[in-house]
């Protein structure tokens, strides 16, 4: 890593489908990366939960890295299958998935042990 100090902490949500390639482009550039797996959400798919520490500086790589590795896009998926609303095809519904979540906190001191 270099020797920058790390006064800023991420707290990034992403697709499970994308964390692999941006978690791969993260550590090529030398981000500290921690990962909580977790799922929820509307369509109750995996989520990855990244904590990742750095400068304030390196901020803009970041966010570079997200929109490259984590794109947003429409997905359609059925309406009330699981409630058998409607006989035959099931009423389609538009859903934004992918993408990423950030939360950026300022970090009053970074101890690695």
């Amino acid at each position: 890593m270099p020797d920058e100090s790390i006064d800023r902490m991420a707290i990034t949500i992403v697709d499970g489908g994308q964390s692999r390639d941006l978690l791969k482009a993260l550590n090529a550039r030398h981000f500290p990366v921690t990962t909580l797996d977790a799922v929820g959400g509307f369509l109750h798919e995996a989520m990855v939960t990244l904590m990742v520490g750095m400068s304030e500086a390196r901020l803009p790589l970041f966010f570079t890295l997200l929109r490259e590795k984590c794109p947003s896009r429409t997905r359609y998926i059925p309406m009330g299958v699981e409630l058998s609303l409607s006989p035959g095809y099931p009423m389609m519904i538009e859903a934004r998935v992918g993408g990423a979540t950030v939360f950026v906190l300022p970090v009053e001191r970074f101890v690695q042990l």
